[in-house]
């Protein structure tokens, strides 16, 4: 029982002998190691700050506690860590009443808000999966806002990616930052920490120092920036852009950058680098989140890296791509988009020329249908649908080319940041970039269907969505690649609820090793499914589910090695290992 202050009875002098040590649980989650060194009590934390191994199975000796699984060491009168990638271990005041041993345990209020960051940011810098865990775990159970712990990845991240990362790991890491917290926020508990940990693993890494970027002498107009941009874009000479973009920040036209980088991304002579344009998409995002103050290094760094790449020559096929494009760019960039506004159009005839292996007319369908007043918005939904479609279509028995028709289908949906960031024309371009896209991967067999060919009517025969749900995963998880998208349809033609499946899809794809392979994609679908493509009445647009759940049980790995975030979740409430074990 207590006596005020946060004192604590916890049993009797007799009860710790002369170098020994005992462990009392003073509530639920959480235990106070005892130890009697030289007749002296000491009391700490029972858990271990490092992986919570119970310390009263460690050793002491000349003040210093060492925990016996990993070897961390304490100073056992303060607490002090003499370890990185540990936290400092919490220390009790002891009081002997008669033959009474009381602690004062103190209220639960959470007061390491600072050690906790530091801990994450030494958990970034050696990208240890455990660490990044661990301090995440603890920072959300204490009140941190996620804000502010994205805020710290985030500002790793910026340096992460100028000292050691080119346009493409860069990319991919804020692509995997930003399906991370976009997905994260549509769950709770372990699923959330997960989503929000895969985040800090993909931003995880080295950061070195490196020159400071100097902006520019004025007098510098942003009509001089723009068209140094787009002259260093052609050039590939992504360390000058950088100045220019750091420079326009420098001077408060934060405004226009986005427009330009995206206007670049579009250009010709990028068809084939897809993932320009989708990552260009992500971190408009997270300056839409964080602000520029917080993402300036990593934008102009990584956008100039992007914008600037090089390219080699192309080889026959996308040589005539590029000069069809070019040949198209001035309608394109002239064009009056406010007349656009069509929605009713012959999808067929455009998916038809689109799969004709024939570029030449797959370009020019795409022109017709902007110059017949086809809404972008519109366009971009087939493209969408249509990736969605090879996806759920796609033969696996030999190479079901996943990894190609993810970047179709993440592609398409990022040209909606595109409109909306860049504007219709740079859109219109995209939509070649698209169409490029889908020519390139024409290897993968996949036999044609019209997009308003209806899909397949049976239902599930389980008595509710929950079973009928649960089977679905089960399939995924067992990798039934030939039943899982037959099953999926069944569920949506029953009239069960399509964001609950999806939900418990990602469920199933966070928990497994291929996570980070398919967190951007189940991003991209969480947006279609309640967005655009999946609101739009639609008859492919189940296509989106089953196309995700078939990609996630073919490259399912079923290994589950994801424990480590139980682990993490326990060790934020207090638990030591072998009480989260014995559970």
């Amino acid at each position: 029982m207590g006596s005020g202050n946060g004192w604590i009875r916890v049993g009797s002098v007799a009860d710790v002998p002369a170098g020994e040590s005992r462990a009392v649980k003073i509530s639920e989650g959480r235990s106070v190691a005892l130890f009697n060194v030289d007749g002296r009590i000491h009391a700490t934390d029972n858990q271990c700050p490092h992986m919570g191994f119970p310390l009263t199975r460690g050793v002491v000796k000349d003040g210093v506690l060492t925990c016996d699984w990993h070897g961390r060491s304490f100073d056992l009168e303060g607490g002090g860590c003499f370890n990185y990638e540990c936290d400092d271990l919490e220390t009790f005041a002891v009081d002997i009443r008669g033959d009474e041993l009381w602690v004062q345990a103190g209220d639960a209020t959470y007061r390491r808000r600072d050690q906790h960051l530091q801990l994450l940011w030494e958990g970034l810098l050696s990208g240890d999966s455990w660490t990044i865990s661990k301090a995440t775990a603890l920072l959300l159970s204490g009140g941190v806002s996620e804000h502010d712990i994205v805020q710290l990845i985030l500002r790793h991240l910026g340096r992460h990616v100028a000292s050691e990362q080119d346009a493409g790991g860069g990319g991919n890491i804020v692509s995997l930052l930003v399906s991370g917290l976009e997905v994260g926020r549509r769950y709770d508990g372990e699923d959330r920490l997960m989503a929000l940990s895969l985040a800090g693993r993909a931003a995880s890494g080295r950061a070195s120092e490196r020159l400071e970027v100097i902006t520019l002498p004025p007098p510098v107009s942003w009509e001089q920036i723009d068209g140094w941009v787009r002259m260093f874009s052609r050039n590939m000479q992504d360390f000058r852009i950088e100045r220019c973009l750091h420079t326009a920040c420098e001077n408060g036209q934060e405004e226009h950058i986005f427009k330009l980088l995206f206007e670049c991304a579009v250009a010709p002579y990028f068809l084939g680098f897809a993932r320009n344009v989708a990552n260009l998409g992500d971190l408009a995002r997270v300056v839409d989140t964080f602000g520029w103050g917080e993402a300036s290094e990593l934008v102009c760094n990584l956008a100039a890296k992007m914008v600037g790449r090089g390219r080699d020559e192309p080889e026959r096929f996308h040589r005539d791509a590029v000069r069809l494009l070019t040949d198209l760019a001035p309608d394109l960039e002239s064009h009056d988009y406010t007349g656009n506004t069509r929605t009713d159009y012959d999808e067929n005839a455009l998916v038809d020329a689109l799969l004709s292996v024939d570029v030449e007319r797959s370009f020019g369908a795409v022109a017709q249908a902007l110059k017949d007043g086809v809404a972008v918005e519109r366009l971009i939904t087939t493209f969408v649908l249509l990736a969605a479609d090879r996806m759920a279509r796609t033969p696996v028995n030999v190479d079901a080319g996943w990894g190609s028709l993810s970047t179709e289908y993440n592609l398409a949906a990022s040209l909606r940041h595109v409109h909306a960031y860049g504007g219709p024309a740079a859109a219109a371009k995209g939509l070649f970039h698209a169409a490029w896209q889908i020519f390139d991967n024409r290897w993968i067999n996949i036999p044609a269907r019209a997009l308003d060919e209806p899909l397949p009517e049976h239902t599930s025969d389980a008595p509710d969505a929950a079973s009928a749900s649960e089977r679905i995963v089960q399939s995924i998880r067992s990798l039934d690649i030939h039943g899982v998208g037959d099953q999926v349809v069944g569920y949506l033609n029953s009239g069960f609820d399509g964001s609950e499946l999806l939900k418990e899809i990602g469920r199933a794809i966070l928990w497994d090793d291929t996570n980070m392979e398919l967190l951007p994609t189940l991003r991209v679908t969480f947006n279609e499914w309640e967005g655009a493509s999946g609101g739009s009445g639609h008859p492919s647009r189940y296509q989106l589910l089953v196309g995700l759940a078939r990609y996630a049980t073919d490259v399912r790995l079923n290994k589950n090695s994801m424990a480590s975030i139980n682990t993490a979740m326990r060790f934020s409430e207090g638990r030591t290992t072998v009480e989260v074990f014995d559970e």
